[in-house]
């Protein structure tokens, strides 16, 4: 899933997945909420500033691990520059290299992890119930910033059982990218988008109907999900994967199975689109810059709806995470660690500018309700309104890999998409 996806963007070079959540803390956060009313740069350098005078006047130094694309990173390390100097903390921010959560399982225990993270909040609810050691830090009483401040889906994102391990920036999900000299509009129905595709399928001639990573659960959770399924439900914490509705999805997911090139991973996919090989890709904001530098007149609009139904994408919430490194740290490291993750997240030139170049789709309430947004980012907002968080409870992370094998089968044409569905779920049932 998101592993997989940052780790190709990597290797490509390109720019940059709603339900109530388990666990929710108050988002009455007394007179916080003054300190980051205006959202703008000064405040969010303030709320920082304000948190070490509550302790010694001492300027903090913090660490931050992240693992971004070219673009993303450059900006990253921008801001924190301008942190840096509105605040007087210094931030050593870090690429460590590798699959980032193999890199944090590795040096959490062993005491030389960082501060604080980037990373989607889907890691929240497995990384909370770690005990031995902890790994995530409860910052309910450091952070000065009203959660009000944030889109309702992200306040819920960033929390579980009653603690506060991150603060949101950004949501993302997949959606449709067309070009827009291949195609007059985006079609509205899966009908309309097959027919579109019928007439540029050629694969003898290296032409495709659809550019579509369709062996990765995260990208191709909508459609699953479309007629009112789950793949897990969070609320019960049943694996329903197999449920008839589930089964439904996956039926009209197949149907697009004939227009993808033979390798259905993440960079054969995206290179078909970007050649002008396909009229038709469904990828994320994360691809906005790279895609509008191939492909001159670029397109995005919401999924098709299938049956009537909007695929039901799921979408990750972007956070700066609270390490449990910060449990044994100096007050002015703690300062430093949120204050960064407050200004940032509460800046709205910083948020605009991120979805204006970067393609984030803003969750900061005040950027959100001025409606000053791009088309394309404006399509993805919608998309992420048809969708759902992805679930943050620990017994997710045995979903993953079981339907990973169970779409690669049936995309291979090794198994019937009802079968695979039942093995995938009992697999997951036995893992849990």
């Amino acid at each position: 899933m998101n592993e997989k996806r940052r780790t190709l963007l990597k290797t490509m070079g390109g720019s940059t997945a709603l339900a109530a959540l388990a666990g929710c803390i108050s988002t009455d956060s007394g007179d916080g909420s003054d300190d980051g009313d205006d959202g703008d740069g000064s405040d969010g350098s303030d709320d920082g500033d304000d948190g070490d005078d509550g302790d010694d006047g001492s300027q903090g130094t913090a660490t931050l691990w992240t693992d971004l694309s070219d673009g993303e990173d450059e900006a990253m390390s921008g801001y924190v520059d301008e942190f840096e100097s509105e605040a007087g903390h210094t931030i050593d921010k870090e690429a460590p290299g590798g699959d980032l959560d193999q890199q944090l399982e590795t040096a959490i225990p062993s005491g030389e992890g960082p501060d604080s993270w980037v990373w989607a909040h889907d890691w929240i609810g497995r990384f909370a119930v770690r005990d031995e050691p902890p790994f995530l830090y409860d910052a309910s009483d450091d952070v000065d910033v009203s959660l009000d401040e944030y889109s309702g889906a992200a306040q819920e994102a960033v929390q579980y059982d009653g603690a506060l391990h991150g603060l949101p920036f950004a949501s993302e999900t997949v959606a449709l990218f067309y070009n827009e000299d291949m195609v007059d509009a985006p079609p509205e129905t899966l009908e309309e988008m097959v027919s579109v595709m019928d007439e540029f399928h050629s694969p003898g001639n290296g032409e495709y109907g659809l550019s579509y990573p369709v062996a990765d659960p995260y990208f191709v959770s909508g459609f699953i999900q479309a007629y009112g399924g789950n793949i897990f439900d969070e609320e019960n914490l049943e694996v329903t994967l197999d449920s008839d509705a589930c089964k439904q999805g996956m039926d009209a997911l197949e149907t697009l199975f004939d227009y993808v090139p033979a390798d259905p991973g993440y960079e054969s996919q995206i290179v078909a689109f970007a050649d002008g090989a396909a009229p038709f890709a469904i990828n994320g904001p994360w691809e906005l810059a790279n895609l509008s530098g191939e492909i001159d007149n670029l397109g995005v609009a919401p999924l098709p709806t299938v049956d009537g139904n909007h695929p039901r994408t799921y979408s990750g919430i972007q956070t700066f995470y609270f390490s449990a490194m910060l449990n044994d740290a100096d007050q002015s490291t703690v300062d430093a660690t949120t204050g960064l993750a407050e200004w940032y997240t509460t800046n709205e030139e910083i948020v605009e500018t991120n979805a204006a170049e970067q393609g984030y789709i803003p969750v900061l309430s005040s950027v959100v309700e001025d409606g000053n947004l791009s088309a394309e980012v404006e399509a993805f907002a919608r998309q992420v309104d048809h969708g759902v968080p992805i679930p943050t409870h620990p017994d997710m992370n045995s979903v993953w890999t079981p339907l990973t094998d169970a779409l690669e089968r049936v995309f291979n044409g090794d198994q019937e998409s009802g079968p695979a569905l039942d093995q995938a779920a009992s697999e997951i049932r036995e893992n849990l």
